[in-house]
């Protein structure tokens, strides 16, 4: 059985409520008709025409009366004959209306008057029937200027149900619609260190979604943390037998030459194990945080490169402190340098204080990357060998490692190929430090 606070319940509470208004208004507007009157004058004005139409039409030959109702009409005023025809039915009573016509000529009670408020004639405020002697009805029209009240009053009735099912209808989509559009935003943060649970709220229906939404993020949770402790684990346990197998090669007496390509090779082997560490713990949540000088950390790697003889450059602020994890930063933007610095040649560290973020470029002048490859750099173990030669160690993580820990800074990163040559490496972080100068 649906909740009483379920969407079904919502939506017959909307139409007893439509029903209620609707019946409300219908109640108002038919006491308003039966007790309404028109002005004296005018009461009696149209009393009087009726009753001499009446009189006339009555005593004038059947085959004379049609043109004789065309002529007896008026601008405010319009009749017509009809030998017979069923009388039209009223949509509202008109009862003292009817009462204060007979009252000013009698004749109008033997007429068997009728008046009717037919739906919404906005030229002709008033509509009735007058029964001749032999069964014929004379039918009438008049524009009684007094009756705009309860044209406004049918308008009013034909249209406040729609529109008050109408302004229902938009907030209960809207209400109902408001914890799916934070479901929507938090799906695009499943699998990351941004994901949050969604509190209960809504309808009963949407709190089941809600629910089995916020079961499924945490499996998905529980298995990217396993997957993440079995590959620290790997990469953490691989390095003992590294460490044995190096005891043993010192251990044994080898020529010179390939004693070195044997360290070369288990050298390399221990930078892929710290890669692949590097690379998984690099989207881990942003706990930790703290005031940093970016521009004295970009500034201190670019001076250890130009100690080392490179051609590295900075431009930026000689100060700016924000909130961010310094050791996963620093890493990123070192592998940043590095890249720039090994294949391009040159490094040009640039910072930039925006209101409410910072831009951190690198920029190389190197042979750049494929426009169609931009994206597929940022993906983990993938090496454009035909872009940049590989002579080098590693697995292609680099620019994924720098990938995942400006993500788990809430900042982005984008690559670029600049128009002089070289490529350009844009990141830009979230400035949440109250320490800005």
């Amino acid at each position: 059985m649906p909740s009483v606070s379920g969407l079904p319940a919502r939506m017959l509470a909307i139409l007893a409520v439509v029903m209620l208004l609707d019946f409300g208004v219908n109640a108002v507007l038919f006491q308003r008709a039966g007790n309404f009157a028109l002005h004296e004058e005018e009461a009696q004005s149209l009393a009087e025409r009726l009753a001499s139409a009446y009189r006339t039409l009555d005593a004038a030959p059947t085959r004379e009366r049609a043109a004789l109702a065309r002529e007896l009409g008026s601008e405010t005023l319009t009749l017509r004959w009809t030998p017979r025809a069923p009388r039209p039915v009223a949509s509202i009573d008109l009862a003292a209306l009817k009462n204060q016509l007979m009252q000013y000529d009698p004749v109008l009670a033997n007429a068997r008057l009728e008046l009717q408020l037919q739906p919404v004639h906005i030229r002709n405020g008033l509509d009735g029937s007058m029964g001749l002697s032999d069964g014929s009805l004379v039918l009438f029209q008049s524009k009684a200027h007094d009756t705009w009240l309860l044209q406004v009053g049918q308008i009013v009735r034909m249209l406040l149900p729609t529109v008050v099912l109408a302004v229902l209808a938009w907030f209960l989509v809207f209400a109902s619609l408001r914890p799916l559009r934070q479901l929507v935003r938090a799906s695009r943060h499943v699998g990351t260190p941004h994901a949050r649970p969604i509190p209960l709220y809504g309808p009963p229906e949407v709190q089941t979604l809600i629910r089995a939404f916020n079961a499924m993020q945490q499996r998905i949770d529980n298995l990217l943390d396993s997957n993440t402790q079995t590959m620290l684990a790997i990469a953490h346990d691989m390095r003992t037998p590294l460490s044995r197998v190096q005891l043993r090669l010192d251990g044994i007496p080898i020529e010179p030459a390939e004693r070195a390509s044997l360290d070369a090779d288990l050298g390399e082997m221990r930078d892929l194990f710290t890669s692949l560490q590097e690379f998984v713990q690099a989207d881990q949540p942003a706990a930790g945080k703290t005031a940093v000088d970016l521009a004295a950390m970009a500034q201190t790697l670019v001076d250890g490169a130009q100690d080392c003889g490179q051609d590295a450059r900075y431009e930026g602020p000689d100060q700016l402190v924000t909130d961010l994890r310094p050791l996963p930063v620093r890493r990123a933007l070192s592998n940043l340098i590095d890249n720039a610095l090994h294949y391009g040649g040159s490094a040009l560290v640039r910072i930039e204080a925006l209101p409410d973020a910072v831009m951190l470029t690198v920029e190389d002048s190197g042979p750049g990357i494929p426009d169609e490859s931009l994206g597929k750099v940022l993906q983990p173990f993938i090496r454009l060998d035909s872009a940049r030669a590989r002579n080098t160690a590693g697995m292609g993580l680099g620019l994924a490692i720098v990938d995942r820990v400006v993500r788990a800074e809430g900042g982005v990163l984008t690559l670029s190929n600049r128009p002089s040559g070289g490529l350009s490496a844009a990141i830009r972080l979230p400035r949440i430090s109250s320490h800005q100068q």
